[in-house]
């Protein structure tokens, strides 16, 4: 049975209709759920959480190669046809959530290493991969997302595309593009294309304060057309004089802007420069 067939026989089965507002593109494309397997590399010491378990295409693979897995998805008609389909496997575990409302920190205090994955929707797609990036068990992060998320993600210094996403992101891991996604691969067919991203944790020990940095990166956007000097100085309440001293004795062109800076430019002034009682 085609993966499209699949996925319309368990709508038709369970009468269900997807919803616009969750965001819901199913993935139908068998080779695209083979590379993003491929990818995980799953096996049975693993434990991998998934989320936006969907129609189940991707958590069959999981569970079937996989160690534990736990599958997250909001919609509660969907998540428990799933617990109905896949109720004879003992390594999975479903949770009908909004995963920005849950915490895993608990589960997932004993476990070394968690591979994440899903399919992330647009309008919490930052949210989620900024929260997930931070968590000590999180290994890596294999993410479809819209196109434009991750051309920001991956969004090199002098690129109109780089923002703050970029930069906090870029100091917790290193993203690498896997391979687009077309639309024609979801159904509903999704208005833009996808890509698929893989995430890896990095080693962060360059911050004196994290929330300087997140303070500073906040305002170096906040006026993205601007010089860095005058974002900072409007955002943070600071003297534009002395962060032009500040900036050239740390070796940094204050004529800059923010989407010119690399991520060490910015570690560099959060640790050089006190913000942590500006507003």
């Amino acid at each position: 049975m085609k993966l499209r067939d699949k996925v319309e026989y368990l709508w038709y089965k369970y009468n269900f209709t997807p919803r616009r507002d969750l965001g819901q593109n199913f993935l139908i494309d068998s080779h695209i759920v083979e590379k993003i397997v491929d990818t995980i590399k799953p096996d049975k010491k693993d434990t991998i959480l998934e989320i936006g378990a969907g129609t189940g295409v991707l958590t069959e693979k999981l569970v079937k190669k996989g160690g534990k897995v736990i599958a997250v998805e909001i919609d509660k008609n969907l998540g428990e046809a799933l617990k109905k389909e896949f109720k004879e496997y003992l390594n999975l575990k479903i949770i009908c959530g909004d995963i920005t409302q849950i915490s895993f920190d608990e589960e997932f205090k004993q476990a070394k290493s968690v591979k994440l994955v899903g399919n992330l929707p647009y309008y919490i797609a930052s949210l989620i991969l900024l929260d997930m990036i931070k968590k000590d068990w999180v290994k890596f992060m294999v993410v479809m997302v819209q196109r434009e998320v991750a051309e920001k993600l991956l969004a090199k210094p002098g690129n109109k595309k780089r923002g703050r996403l970029t930069v906090l992101m870029n100091y917790y891991g290193q993203g690498e593009k896997i391979i687009d996604i077309p639309p024609q691969a979801f159904t509903p067919p999704s208005k833009v294309g996808a890509t698929l991203l893989k995430i890896e944790k990095r080693e962060r020990c360059k911050l004196k304060d994290e929330n300087n940095f997140f303070s500073v990166v906040k305002a170096a956007f906040s006026l993205r057309r601007k010089m860095i000097t005058n974002s900072l100085s409007k955002e943070l309440g600071i003297n534009k004089d002395s962060i032009k001293e500040k900036l050239e004795s740390i070796g940094i062109d204050w004529r800059k802007r923010a989407e010119d800076l690399t991520e060490e430019e910015f570690i560099s002034i959060s640790n050089n420069l006190g913000v942590k009682n500006a507003h």
